[in-house]
């Protein structure tokens, strides 16, 4: 076990210290202006929780000074079982699903909703999970990251 950690360690050590110079390569060629960070919601047509969030949540977001200043998709589904399948998701975002199933929260939460991803710099930075999460700590989190105000 320590052979392999050491060796993934030395390997990643080897492609870290190749990165600054295919960072500058690509900066050098292509600058990229900062994406904005973004918002994803994802829910299902027969969650209670989820028609709170689109009645009486998400329309006093859409009225926030943060949404402006954000990108934000939504992935809703007829079930929450097709939640969890890539065809419900569009292409560009099934990476956020795969982190999804591949992390612990993913495995003991599964589908349950309504879920809310930050994603910055193309990583999800925070997630959480139904309207008082929403309320108490993913709301208050758009506002930091957007330096903006209710």
């Amino acid at each position: 076990m320590l052979v392999t950690k050491r060796r993934n360690l030395l390997a990643g050590g080897a492609a870290l210290a190749a990165a600054p110079f295919f960072v500058r390569t690509a900066t050098a060629q292509m600058p990229k202006p900062a994406a904005k960070p973004m918002l994803i919601f994802a829910g299902d047509e027969t969650s209670e929780a989820c028609k709170v969030w689109r009645t009486q949540w998400e329309p006093m977001f859409k009225q926030s000074p943060a949404f402006q200043k954000l990108d934000y998709r939504v992935v809703f589904t007829k079930t929450p079982a097709l939640l969890l399948k890539p065809a419900s998701w569009p292409a560009d975002l099934r990476w956020v699903l795969d982190a999804l199933l591949m992390s612990q929260v993913g495995v003991e939460q599964g589908a349950e909703t309504p879920r809310f991803f930050l994603v910055q710099n193309g990583q999800i930075t925070f997630t959480a999970v139904g309207n008082n999460a929403w309320r108490d700590v993913m709301f208050p989190t758009l506002l930091d990251v957007t330096n903006t105000r209710a």
